[in-house]
C-alpha cells in the first residue's frame, strides 16, 4: 500500500547518484534535499525523486567506502592525481562523484583554503559546481561531442589559468564514446597536464577505452548496489516523503532496479504516481513493471518439467494477457532455474527471489526432483530463448517455441548418458555368446558362436597386428573398435602437435589429461606395442572436426559458384545447402563409362 502527501521542492541539480546508508548524516542529507530555490521561477514545479535526493558530500555516497577512503588518504598526504576515471553500471553515481570530486579539489571557505574531501560546510564554489555553471569546471558529454575538434578546444584552453577556482577541471561523461582520433589527441595532454588542470572521466563501458588512456588515470570501479542497500534507500526516501509502502512492493522495486539506485527511485516515483487513490496492490506494481508472479513462474516450471505442454502454453498466455512482458517472463524463469541450481549445489537457505515461505518451500521440494545436468540444459535454452525473444518481431511466438523445446527435452537423457548407454550396449554385444548349435563327435565337440561374435573376433585378429601410420589412422582404429568416447575426444578435444611411430604429442583443449592415458592404454591393447602419449604446451594443428568444417565450408563455397546453384537462387526465394554427400563410385561399369559418368 502506498499513500503520498505533497512533495516539497529542492534546488538540487540532476545527477545519477543516491543518498547514504549511514544514519549519522541521514537527517542532514535529507534536509538539504528540501531547501527551496527562491531564485527559480519554477519554484513550485515537481522534481523527480532521483534528482531530489542526491548526495551532498562523500559521506552520503552509498556503497563506495573503499573509494572514499582512498581519496581521503590521498588528500591528507597530498597525493592527488591529475586524472581519474570512474566506471560502473548506470545510476550508481558516477557523474555525482565527479562533481563532488571537483568540489573537494576547489573547496574554499573563509577558514579553509586547500583541497578538502570532507567539506564540512558549503564552500565558495560548491553551489556553482553542483549546478554545472562554474566557469572553471567544464563538463563535456562525449556522446554528443566525439571528435578531435572538441578535444582541440580542451587542449587550447588548458594553458590558461583558472579564473577563480584553484584548479581548472574537465569532467568528460561517457568518455568511451570519443573517437580514436580524439583519444590520440588527448594522450600527450593527459600524460603531462599543467599543474592547475585535473581530468575526471566517467564511463559505463570501460573496456572500450584504450589502455593508453587507462594507464594515465587513477581508476575507481563504483560498486553496484545490492537489494538490501536499495531497500534501505527506498525506506528512507519514503519516510522523508511521508509515504507508506509494503515490504513486498519494496522488494519488487529493488529487484527490478538491477542494482541502480537511480532506477529504484524512478520506479518508486512511478509507483507513487500510480496510487492516485492512496492505495496500490502488489498486482498493480507487477503489471507496471511487467513482472510475473513468482508463484505462477513456479507453476510454469512444473508444467515444463512434467511435459504438460498445453498447460504451460495456457499459463504463458494468461501471464501475457495481464501485462507480463515476454522478456521478463523468460528472465523470471531463468532466475528460478538459477535459484534451483544454487540450492541444489549449496543447500543454502537464502531466498534470493523473495518467494515467501510457501514459495521457497515449493522450490526446495522441486530441487530434489531434478538433476544439475537438466537444470544446466534449461539454463542454456533460456539464454538462447532470451536473445530470440528480444530480436524476433513476434516475441510471444518466440517465447512459446522456447517453452515447447524445454518441455520436450525435460525427459531426454543428457549426451553423457547417451554415450554411456551406447558403450554399455556395445560391450554387452561383444561379451555375450549365443550358441546356435552344438555337434558332438567321438573325437571332439565343436560349439559354434553367433555371426556377430565371429565378426568381432575377425576384427580383433585384423587389428592386433596393425601399425597406425598417422593420427587419422588411430581415429579410424578407435572407430573400428567402437570406442565412441575415445573417438569423440580425439576428433573434438585434442589437436595434433607431432606424430611419430610409437610417440604422439597432443594439445588437450579442455585440460582433460585423462584422454592421454586412455589413448596410451588402448594403443597398447590394440597394437601390442607401447606408445608414448604426451601433452604439449605448444599450439597444435586444427582438430579433426575443425578440418572437416573448413572442408565443408570450402566445398559449399564451390557449390554456390556453380551455375546450377545460381540458377536455383534466381528461381526460388530461398536456397540453402542442407547437406553434402559423396556419390559412391560405380564399380560395375567400364573405365570408359566411368570417365563419362564423372564428366557428367
Amino acid at each position: 500500500m502506498v499513500t503520498s502527501d505533497n512533495i516539497e521542492e529542492t534546488n538540487n541539480s540532476a545527477m545519477d547518484a543516491t543518498p547514504t546508508m549511514t544514519d549519522e548524516n541521514q537527517d542532514d542529507f535529507l534536509s538539504d534535499a528540501n531547501k527551496g530555490d527562491e531564485k527559480s521561477s519554477l519554484k513550485n514545479s515537481y522534481k523527480v525523486l532521483a534528482r531530489k535526493y542526491r548526495p551532498q558530500n562523500f559521506e552520503d555516497l552509498m556503497g563506495q567506502e573503499i573509494m572514499v577512503q582512498t581519496l581521503k588518504n590521498a588528500f591528507k598526504t597530498n597525493r592527488i592525481a591529475h586524472a581519474y576515471i570512474l566506471t560502473g553500471v548506470r545510476g550508481i553515481g558516477k557523474t555525482t562523484t565527479a562533481r563532488l570530486l571537483a568540489r573537494s579539489l576547489n573547496y574554499e571557505t573563509d577558514l579553509i583554503n586547500e583541497p578538502n574531501i570532507e567539506m564540512p560546510e558549503i564552500g565558495k564554489h560548491c553551489e556553482e559546481i553542483m549546478e554545472s555553471r562554474h566557469i572553471d569546471v567544464i563538463e563535456m558529454d562525449a556522446a554528443s561531442r566525439t571528435g578531435i575538434a572538441d578535444i582541440r578546444e580542451i587542449i587550447d584552453s588548458i594553458n590558461y589559468s583558472p579564473s577563480s577556482a584553484r584548479y581548472k577541471i574537465y569532467i568528460i561523461d561517457e568518455v568511451h564514446m570519443l573517437s580514436k582520433a580524439a583519444f590520440n589527441g588527448l594522450l600527450k595532454t593527459l600524460e603531462e597536464p599543467p599543474a592547475h588542470v585535473k581530468f575526471i572521466f566517467a564511463t559505463t563501458e570501460v573496456q572500450k577505452i584504450p589502455l593508453t588512456i587507462l594507464s594515465r588515470c587513477q581508476r575507481f570501479d563504483l560498486r553496484r548496489f545490492d537489494n538490501d542497500m536499495i531497500r534501505s534507500l527506498i525506506n528512507k526516501v519514503c519516510k522523508k516523503e511521508m509515504v507508506s509502502i509494503d515490504d513486498q512492493i519494496i522488494n519488487l522495486i529493488a529487484r527490478a532496479s538491477g542494482g541502480s539506485a537511480r532506477d529504484s527511485l524512478s520506479l518508486l516515483d512511478q509507483a507513487m504516481a500510480l496510487s492516485t487513490d492512496g492505495n496500490i496492490s502488489e498486482e498493480k506494481i507487477r503489471q507496471m513493471l511487467g513482472m510475473s508472479d513468482q508463484s505462477r513462474v513456479i507453476d510454469l516450471y512444473e508444467y515444463i518439467s512434467t511435459t504438460q505442454i498445453e498447460k504451460a502454453l495456457l499459463e504463458v498466455r494468461d501471464q501475457i494477457d495481464i501485462g507480463t512482458d515476454p522478456v521478463n517472463l523468460i528472465e523470471s524463469l531463468g532466475d528460478l532455474i538459477h535459484e534451483l541450481t544454487r540450492l541444489k549445489v549449496t543447500n543454502s537457505e537464502d531466498d534470493n527471489l523473495s518467494l515467501g515461505p510457501d514459495g521457497f518451500k515449493r522450490i526446495k521440494t522441486l530441487k530434489e526432483k531434478v538433476s544439475v545436468k537438466h537444470l544446466s540444459r534449461y539454463w542454456q535454452m533460456i539464454l538462447k530463448a532470451s536473445s530470440e525473444i528480444k530480436n524476433f518481431s513476434k516475441p510471444l511466438s518466440a517465447l512459446e517455441m522456447a517453452i515447447i523445446r524445454m518441455s520436450y527435452i525435460s525427459d531426454l537423457p543428457t549426451p553423457d548418458e547417451i554415450i554411456k548407454k551406447i558403450e554399455e550396449n556395445n560391450l554387452s554385444l561383444t561379451e555375450k555368446k549365443t550358441p546356435n548349435s552344438e555337434i558332438t563327435e567321438p573325437s571332439k565337440s565343436i560349439s559354434t558362436t553367433s555371426v556377430k561374435q565371429i565378426q568381432q573376433e575377425k576384427v580383433e585378429e585384423e587389428t592386433n597386428d596393425v601399425n597406425p601410420q598417422s593420427f587419422e589412422d588411430i581415429i579410424e582404429l578407435a572407430k573400428l573398435k567402437k570406442n565412441i568416447r575415445l573417438q569423440y575426444d580425439l576428433e573434438n578435444n585434442v589437436s595434433l602437435v607431432s606424430f611419430e611411430k610409437g610417440k604422439i604429442e597432443l594439445s588437450v583443449l579442455d585440460n582433460n589429461e585423462k584422454i592421454l592415458s586412455t589413448l596410451s592404454n588402448k594403443l597398447y591393447e590394440w597394437t601390442s606395442k607401447k606408445w608414448i602419449v604426451t601433452n604439449s604446451l605448444s599450439q597444435g594443428q586444427k582438430t579433426i572436426k575443425e578440418k572437416r568444417d573448413d572442408s565443408e565450408l570450402e566445398l559449399q563455397s564451390i557449390i554456390k559458384e556453380h551455375p546450377i546453384y545460381k540458377k536455383a537462387e534466381m528461381e526460388f526465394d530461398k536456397v540453402e545447402i542442407i547437406s553434402i554427400e559423396e556419390v559412391p563410385k560405380l564399380s560395375i561399369v567400364s573405365n570408359e563409362n566411368n570417365d563419362k559418368v564423372k564428366d557428367k
